[in-house]
């Protein structure tokens, strides 16, 4: 198991959880540690949303089976 650094800033710290939780999501995401699903999750965004959100960070977007698999579930389940 490998570790994951993050240093967060005190102005991130006062924007409170939801920016630390974005944050945490991209840093994981564009690691490949996690798929776009389990990011957007834990940033707690629609998939639009965390989309967009990628796309201003400028972060491209990795789309494997498992994301496939995870959009799809997500469509049936009427999300």
């Amino acid at each position: 198991m490998s570790s994951i650094n993050s240093q967060l800033s005190s102005d991130l710290i006062n924007e409170g959880e939801q920016a630390i939780r974005q944050k945490l999501a991209l840093q994981l995401y564009d690691q490949n540690i996690f798929t776009f699903g389990q990011a957007r999750r834990l940033a707690n965004l629609s998939v639009w949303e965390f989309q967009r959100l990628l796309g201003t960070r400028k972060i491209e977007r990795y789309y494997t089976e498992v994301d496939l698999l995870e959009d799809v579930n997500t469509i049936q389940a009427g999300f």
